[in-house]
């Protein structure tokens, strides 16, 4: 198992204004001002090693929190997580990154963020502007580059940390479908050596195309997990119907270890 949690529920605290959050800490019989608001509730799920997982929801439903707990950005308000191996993620564009830096200097520092020695992102360094494809802006501030440009260096430096989890959140779809198809590539690279890849994407069509897994949020409940053909069929439902029809009842088992669309 890669990846497995165990009623993982995150909870948030909103103020209609930023007085009642000091009305609520200073009460003397403590009152509360605000309400909770449930990102994630009771989200159970084993993730076997080796799976391209599609995470598919509207927005909101609670994808990117999931996968901000999975790489240990966020921590659950309750639950238990446990992820077998080195993580490296892409969870919004431009984190972990100094725009005032080049996009050279910027490998180096998220490298280091990513557990690399500075002697192994040198050894890299060659492979991974090759990669990223930016010509001389590799070596000129990332303030100055586009979306596409950045999430070009982002994605290229988390691939080449060699992570035996790679997640990756939306940000693929700020890029150029030539770049996109290489990501993919790179994709079906990792799945043969036996990585697992969790990516977010609304693009319903790439999850059976490239995954063996789905997974269907909504309103913070895990909805359905498994085959990646019913899981954006599903999706296809909710954004078409706003809700399903009827609840699933049971959550479809995954595929074999190894197996692929």
């Amino acid at each position: 198992i890669a990846i497995k949690t165990e009623n993982i529920s995150k909870v948030y605290r909103l103020f209609a204004c930023r007085s009642d959050r000091i009305r609520e800490a200073l009460h003397p019989f403590r009152r509360t001002y605000h309400r909770q608001f449930w990102a994630l509730r009771d989200i159970s799920l084993e993730i076997p090693k080796g799976h391209t997982v599609g995470v598919l929801g509207m927005n909101g439903s609670g994808k990117s929190t999931l996968l901000q707990i999975i790489s240990s950005v966020l921590q659950p308000s309750a639950g238990t997580i446990r992820v077998n191996g080195k993580v490296s993620a892409l969870l919004e564009l431009g984190a972990g990154f100094n725009p005032h830096l080049t996009g050279r200097e910027n490998v180096i520092l998220n490298g280091t963020i990513l557990g690399l020695s500075r002697a192994q992102i040198l050894e890299r360094m060659e492979e991974i502007q090759a990669f990223a494809d930016i010509g001389e802006f590799f070596d000129q501030p990332m303030n100055t580059y586009s979306s596409g440009m950045f999430m070009r260096v982002a994605f290229s430096t988390a691939i080449h940390v060699d992570p035996e989890v790679l997640i990756i959140d939306e940000v693929l779809s700020v890029g150029d479908a030539k770049f996109q198809e290489k990501c993919f590539r790179r994709f079906r690279g990792f799945q043969e050596a036996g990585k697992t890849i969790l990516f977010v994407t609304h693009d319903r069509s790439a999850v059976p195309r490239h995954c063996n897994m789905g997974m269907l949020l909504h309103k913070g409940e895990l909805l359905e997990v498994g085959d990646p053909g019913r899981v954006a069929d599903l999706d296809g439902e909710i954004l078409a119907l706003g809700a399903l029809r009827r609840r699933t009842g049971t959550r479809s088992l995954p595929l074999p270890a190894g197996a692929h669309p």
